[in-house]
């Protein structure tokens, strides 16, 4: 699950980075409103943490925007106003919530998990696919079949969540590399070929019933391995 922070101080920043890290989150930052917004038409992103008082557009702006281009990704605001007057136009802006500075990174971890739940966005703590079962929480994969379970983490995790929250939907590569290397990564698509072996080495020694299958041209897709 892929989080934008748009927050102009670098310190704070960095940060709800590490902290959204440390939860699994894939996070990437923008330092003014101009590329948050330019960043959020992307389409890779899960939610927004948008900051009111931004370079070049602010907070308010960014939303408005958004939402007259009819992006409907989820925003939490964070700012250090605190007025009855900005919360609502905050809300009127179409955010989803509002947490003013300072605050609690509890707090704002809680509200982001309600804010995904509201908008029906699937949170990746346990998916599963045939018997092949992922524990996010446990940077851990599972044949629930035969109880055989293997360490997974860092971008395998992150791809194999991919797969499994779009099992039985093509993924082009070039939105794999997107989402899970980021919008401005300099990436290659090879990057995306080796990680997905490196998850069949992984399906293989599970002996599970998905595979990734190669989409000739376009991409690949989890699905069920029906020739077990």
């Amino acid at each position: 699950m892929r989080i934008l922070v748009v927050e102009d101080n670098v310190r704070l920043a960095d940060t709800l980075k590490e902290a959204l890290a440390k939860e699994n989150y894939l996070v990437d930052v923008v330092h003014d409103g101009k590329s948050g917004y330019e960043h959020a038409l992307s389409g890779i992103y899960d939610l927004m943490i948008l900051d009111v008082m931004l370079p070049q557009m602010n907070g308010y702006e960014v939303l408005a925007h958004m939402r007259t281009e009819g992006l409907e990704l989820p925003v939490l605001i964070l700012t250090a106003k605190t007025e009855l007057e900005d919360k609502i136009q905050g809300f009127e802006s179409g955010a989803d919530d509002y947490v003013t500075k300072p605050f609690e990174i509890r707090e704002l971890l809680m509200r982001i998990q309600a804010i995904l739940r509201r908008r029906g966005v699937q949170e990746m703590v346990s998916l599963q696919a045939g018997d092949l079962a992922l524990d996010n929480s446990a940077c851990e994969i599972k044949n629930v079949s035969n109880g055989k379970t293997m360490k997974i983490a860092g971008k395998e995790m992150q791809l194999l969540e991919l797969f499994l929250v779009n099992q039985n939907q093509v993924l082009e590569k070039e939105q794999i590399a997107t989402k899970i290397w980021g919008y401005e990564s300099d990436a290659e698509y090879n990057n995306v070929e080796v990680y997905v072996s490196f998850l069949r080495r992984k399906f293989n020694y599970l002996h599970v019933n998905v595979k990734i299958r190669a989409v000739r041209g376009v991409g690949y897709i989890l699905e069920e391995n029906n020739d077990q």
